[in-house]
């Protein structure tokens, strides 16, 4: 509906700057978008960055859609649709008007804008920028009473539409009692500017007196050192927790599972400061999707990589310590420069704080947004689904030069599993399956051995592990491996843990620290697994788009061309009316049955076979 609006930002500096919108522009519709998705002045000036390439469509939904918008249009640079040097010369514009003459001698008046909505951002009486509506005889905030009462009532005698007028009259010039009350609102919204102005000024000034202050850097190295040990023991605390039993180590790696995107130390981390936490990001992530973090609420610290570039200085006598190049000297730079000084990548781990979505205003149903790639709708249950997960723990084996083989009474040189549901076969290099098992046996038991395999061969700092704890770890990478894609085996994995650490004393007898190692490498082991079952995932996916689009253009050809021939139809004079109910009856069923090609048929068949029809 074309309702046009103009969205306007009342400036700290005093001017106006507009943005016309040309659709939609009624309370629930721009007025709803403004109020529940564009809530900071960085929100509002994207606005203003659409300018006249814009002027006949509607308002994105979203500030971040914003970006998308402009790229459509292709140009180098932007431009606002207009600009006022002040909010009294913006209200002058809108109220102008013009006289024409009538029947019978009669003067009519019309506003010269058609511009039904107004929306101003500007401070409010505590000093906060909100949203506005500018009225005919007012300014007053945008609130969700106002969006329902227009809804529930329509316009009313104080209503933003500026084209219905209270005496009836279709866009009439303001009379002296809505002059009045605009030129109140004005001042108020001047004064509200002052006041925010003021306030800015004092925090400015406030910041200004702190920053003059030395750094005491002793003092924030101290402060910083505390921090990070409080974190580490109560990094500890939480997997000491955890270990009691395996029951409780499988708990961990429940929560440890839900947030594959961080290492198993920030998880834990995470885990111990927020507790049920269901998606989490940082600051400029919720941001950059759209979405602020609460007033008030308080981040979970973090553990994050960064790349720094170093190299040993030597001091006058001789010793070496290591130093970020960004201290470097220009003595030092010029001789880095020539090669006379080597320089070294190393990562090094800074605090980072990260929010639950639950602690913004991200709706529920858009989580998913923080972690786009998981496959959490993976129905693995599905045999012919399940052979993808069978596909891609392949990949990792043959990868690795580990063949895969399902047991055979005819093989030589290979021994029977017998109750066992697999093995690996160390004279061979081999993963042996049971030839009796189930696909989602065949699944957890590839990923347990690739866990052996990634985890505890002749290379890896883990081979010294005694065989119960090497058990242990490849049974949890399994378990981390299989509930990524809804194969529930917790009471198989528990049961498992149980049978080889004598129900946990094994493993909870050793070092608070050597446990966590083993955790946080059976879950590394475990996202090796599930990347590359992943691109199998989206390989098969994107094929199954391929046939399935192949498949509707074939069919839809053979029904437009069925349905040419069945509009050329012999007439049946010659038969009763019986034979005619019959024949026409006989038509009206063929109708549904369109002639398909043998070929393709053939193609649909191959799709159900192999359970791509999901």
């Amino acid at each position: 509906m074309s309702t046009r609006s103009d969205i306007s930002i009342l400036k700290p500096d005093g001017t106006v700057t507009t943005q016309y919108i040309h659709m939609d522009g009624y309370l629930s519709g721009v007025g709803q978008t403004l109020l529940n998705n564009y809530k900071t002045m960085a929100d509002a000036e994207k606005i203003m960055q659409l300018g006249e390439y814009h002027a006949d469509s509607i308002l994105p939904e979203y500030p971040k859609d914003i970006a998308s918008k402009l790229k459509e249009y292709k140009q180098d640079k932007t431009y606002v649709s207009q600009g006022y040097p002040s909010l009294e010369s913006m209200q002058n514009a809108l109220k102008q008007y013009t006289e024409y003459p009538r029947d019978y001698g009669q003067v009519a008046k019309t506003l010269n804008s058609d511009i039904e909505y107004h929306y101003l951002y500007a401070p409010n009486k505590d000093g906060k920028y909100q949203w506005h509506t500018i009225n005919r005889d007012g300014i007053e905030p945008l609130t969700q009473k106002s969006i329902n009462l227009e809804q529930e009532i329509g316009i009313t005698e104080h209503s933003p539409n500026w084209q219905k007028a209270p005496n009836g009259q279709w866009n009439a010039p303001l009379n002296d009692k809505e002059l009045s009350g605009l030129n109140k609102g004005i001042h108020q919204m001047d004064q509200n500017l002052k006041d925010f102005n003021k306030r800015e000024k004092q925090t400015s000034e406030k910041s200004k007196v702190h920053s003059k202050k030395k750094l005491d850097l002793e003092a924030w190295k101290k402060q910083h050192t505390q921090t990070v040990e409080k974190l580490k023991n109560g990094l500890l605390e939480e997997i000491e927790h955890y270990t009691q039993s395996p029951e409780k180590v499988v708990e961990l790696l429940e929560f440890i599972n839900k947030f594959h995107n961080y290492s198993a130390r920030n998880a834990l981390l995470i885990q111990r400061q927020r507790p049920g936490a269901v998606a989490v990001g940082s600051f400029a992530k919720f941001k950059e999707l759209g979405y602020n973090v609460k007033k008030g609420e308080k981040g979970s610290k973090i553990f994050v990589p960064a790349k720094i570039t170093v190299f040993y200085r030597k001091d006058k006598d001789g010793k070496q310590s290591k130093t970020s190049l960004k201290l470097a000297t220009e003595s030092e730079k010029e001789k880095i420069k020539k090669g006379q000084i080597k320089t070294y990548d190393r990562t090094i781990y800074k605090l980072g704080t990260v929010f639950d979505a639950t602690q913004t205003d991200m709706p529920k149903e858009k989580y998913p947004e923080l972690y786009p790639n998981r496959h959490q709708d993976f129905k693995a249950k599905n045999p012919e689904q399940l052979d993808l997960l069978e596909q891609g723990l392949r990949t990792v084996a043959a990868n690795m030069n580990m063949p895969v083989i399902t047991y055979d009474s005819s093989m030589q040189d290979v021994n029977d599993p017998q109750t066992a549901k697999g093995y690996f076969n160390t004279k061979t290099n081999q993963i042996v399956l049971n030839q009796y098992n189930t696909p989602t046996e065949n699944v957890t038991v590839l990923a347990h051995e690739l866990g052996h395999a990634q985890l505890h061969n002749n290379s890896k700092q883990e081979k010294g592990l005694p065989r119960e704890l090497k058990e242990m770890q490849a049974e949890l990478t399994s378990y981390l491996y299989a509930s990524n894609y809804g194969i529930d085996s917790r009471k198989e994995t528990v049961n498992y843990i149980a049978g080889w650490t004598q129900n946990g004393k094994k493993f909870n007898e050793l070092p608070t620290g050597v446990k966590g190692q083993i955790i946080a490498h059976s879950t590394s082991a475990a996202k090796v697994l599930t990347k590359a079952t992943d691109k199998v995932i989206q390989q098969e996916q994107a094929r199954i788009d391929g046939v399935k689009s192949l498949v509707s253009k074939d069919v839809e050809e053979k029904i437009q061309q069925n349905a040419k021939q069945e509009t050329i139809k012999p007439e049946n004079d010659h038969k009763s009316p019986v034979e005619d109910i019959a024949q026409s009856k006989s038509d009206k069923e063929q109708d549904h049955r369109p002639v398909v090609d043998p070929k393709v048929a053939a193609m649909i068949r191959r799709s159900k076979d192999r359970g791509l029809e999901r």
